[in-house]
């Protein structure tokens, strides 16, 4: 059965943003998400999704039905031979990196912090760093969404291009996102250096570096 669970407040990762939603609903699987939009849809209650609450902003506050995506972290499938990987969308950064690393592979791109679900850093557009490297949700090529009806869609470039590209960063507006498929690359290995420099010396070399 779905868990439902009332709480006073809601408080984001930093600790800046809070709110008192109707409910807090904890899906363990895509139907009991699904279960939860209809049921919510048919009391005229709004619906926000909710991952780690990383984001700086409100966007995961509600006075409606909040969904904590934590019970949904399952890795569906990899396929080694695409270097792609199917999770369900409250798969966790940090425990989404070991498993590629096991099969060769990893994200091309991720921010500095690695407490973010995977369907909030698509959502809203988490990036990383480097010039020439796309954000994480330039590297989704398929997702499954629950819709406000409470349907389950697919979604890709060759089924509908422009729910696709709407959907990579929605922040919700489209629907939640219940699984999704990610293009990664063999795994690589980064080395970092840390310096102090002296501010005269960065400034003037800031283009070099």
């Amino acid at each position: 059965d779905v868990r439902r669970h009332v709480t006073a407040t809601w408080t984001n990762w930093a600790g800046e943003q809070k709110c008192a939603p109707a409910g807090i609903e904890r899906p363990t699987s895509e139907a009991q998400l699904a279960e939860i939009v209809r049921r919510a849809a048919a009391d005229g209650r709004t619906v926000r999704a909710v991952g780690s609450g990383h984001s700086f902003t409100d966007c995961a506050c509600t006075d409606g039905v909040m969904v904590d995506m934590t019970g949904l972290q399952q890795i569906v499938g990899i396929d080694q031979d695409s270097a792609r990987v199917t999770v369900q969308a409250g798969v966790k950064l940090h425990a989404l990196g070991p498993v590629l690393a096991e099969h060769g592979m990893a994200l091309e791109n991720q921010g500095d912090i690695d407490a973010q679900s995977i369907s909030g850093a698509i959502s809203t557009a988490t990036h990383g760093t480097g010039a020439q490297l796309p954000n994480i949700s330039a590297r989704i090529v398929a997702m499954r969404l629950v819709t406000a009806t409470g349907d389950v869609v697919e979604v890709s470039p060759d089924l509908d291009s422009d729910t696709y590209l709407a959907a990579r960063v929605s922040v919700g507006a489209l629907g939640i996102l219940s699984a999704v498929t990610i293009q990664c690359v063999p795994l690589y290995t980064l080395h970092r250096i840390d310096e102090p420099w002296p501010l005269s010396e960065t400034l003037s070399r800031l283009d070099e570096h």
